[in-house]
């Protein structure tokens, strides 16, 4: 999402993105955020600090970066992406309240977390905000691809990998042709061997893209979540998906997806069966997706949009 934000200006004349984490090690990490700090030391009056939040450890690294702006008196906006924000709010409610107070606006993905930023952070404007998403209108329609489910993301309990591995005993049996990739970092789910299922490790974006164009629909049956990028990504690139209402994922699901309750590997199986067999309800929903992706977050909406919030936020300032 921050590489879409960057590559396509979105919201001003030059956005550049510091990255503040580096999983694996905290010492580069702290490196990273203390470069982030400096950069805004140097910015004027005119430009906007926009850090992205998620949660536990986040809210102390890049919650200074927030507290920070807020001192130099720079218009600071807050976006909320987390999937276990509201747990952290509720075990950690001072140290949240804390750093969204410094904010001007903040943005959030889902209801939920709109309402308890209205309670941690009254006084700041917050509104409900989607990622942005390159609409892919080269990519062909689902029914002209062959029968292949995509999992991306890490390959864990928490996007419920472990979920459609079991599924897919189901759905291997009952489409003979169909195949499975998972696509992501390791998690804390070993996925075990499985006929025509594909573990890869993680690909940069512009394979993902090309991935998205070959494959029918996209499961990501998650326990939790923020807004997934996978899925606003299949969405643009005209795919249905399946997957569970859990963050901001119900709202996606209105225009391009199909939902299933969190766990329930016989559900998953059937609506990824039912979309794999039937290739005109695939092309449907993967049409209406496309043409909701584009009208509701395409780049160009989501700069207008952020050109906006970002000029009321100074106003206010």
């Amino acid at each position: 999402m921050l590489r879409v934000l960057e590559e396509n200006c979105l919201g001003g004349d030059t956005v550049t993105v510091h990255p503040t984490w580096r999983p694996g090690s905290r010492l580069p990490s702290l490196r990273l955020t203390l470069r982030a700090a400096r950069s805004i030391l140097g910015l004027d009056a005119s430009e906007i600090v926009h850090v992205h939040l998620a949660e536990d450890g986040a809210f102390v690294r890049e919650g200074m970066l927030v507290v920070l702006s807020h001192l130099l008196r720079r218009t600071t906006v807050v976006t909320l992406h987390g999937a276990n924000f509201l747990r952290f709010a509720h075990e950690h409610r001072r140290l949240a309240a804390r750093v969204l107070g410094s904010a001007d606006l903040i943005t959030c993905l889902d209801e939920a977390v709109l309402r308890r930023v209205g309670e941690l952070a009254p006084k700041v404007e917050a509104t409900l905000m989607p990622n942005p998403v390159v609409v892919d209108h080269d990519s062909p329609t689902a029914d002209k691809t062959e029968e292949i489910v995509l999992f991306a993301g890490e390959i864990g309990l928490r996007k419920g990998a472990d979920v459609l591995w079991r599924a897919w005993q189901r759905v291997g049996a009952a489409r003979p042709s169909a195949r499975c990739i998972m696509v992501g970092p390791a998690g804390d789910f070993p996925v075990p061997a499985a006929d025509r299922l594909d573990v890869r490790a993680a690909i940069d974006p512009h394979e993902l893209r090309g991935l998205l164009r070959e494959i029918r629909v996209v499961a990501l049956p998650s326990r939790a979540e923020g807004m997934p990028m996978i899925l606003t990504e299949a969405m643009g690139a005209g795919r249905a998906f399946v997957s569970t209402p859990v963050g901001g994922i119900p709202d996606l699901a209105c225009a391009g997806g199909v939902l299933v309750d969190v766990g329930d590997e016989v559900a998953l199986a059937d609506r990824l069966i039912e979309l794999l067999a039937d290739r005109a309800l695939a092309r449907r929903i993967g049409e209406r997706a496309r043409q909701a992706c584009s009208a509701t977050r395409g780049v160009t909406v989501i700069d207008a949009r952020l050109g906006e919030l970002y000029a009321d936020a100074a106003a206010r300032r």
